[in-house]
């Protein structure tokens, strides 16, 4: 899982946008999105983004750590979020909700 820094930005639309910090690469060429995960942890509410192969195999995982709250009630509401790392560009749209116990095991909704 990599663990990346991250900006949030609001453009024209008034919807806001999520820029991966750094060099653009966190998103290979030949990955898509797989699933999104909106995770309560510790007083903090983290996303995780799975990123597939053409198989649909999970390769990787994203994790954005202490999402803004404005940002998390737009995702649960279904809003599509963007994820821009240099020229890629994904929509982030309804993850699954879980909240990490106090054991480690996430206790996802249902």
């Amino acid at each position: 899982m990599i663990l990346c820094e991250y900006l949030v930005g609001v453009g024209g639309n008034n919807v806001p946008t999520i820029i991966l910090n750094g060099q653009a690469g966190y998103i290979g060429d030949d990955l898509v999105l797989g699933r999104c995960d909106l995770i309560t942890r510790m007083g903090r509410v983290d996303l995780i983004i799975e990123l597939v192969d053409e198989d649909g195999t999970p390769c990787e995982w994203v994790s954005l750590v202490a999402l803004p709250k404005n940002v998390t009630e737009l995702l649960e509401a279904g809003t599509v979020i963007g994820v821009i790392d240099g020229v890629r560009e994904l929509g982030v749209a309804n993850p699954v909700r879980g909240v990490e116990l106090d054991n480690g095991v996430v206790n996802y909704a249902t």
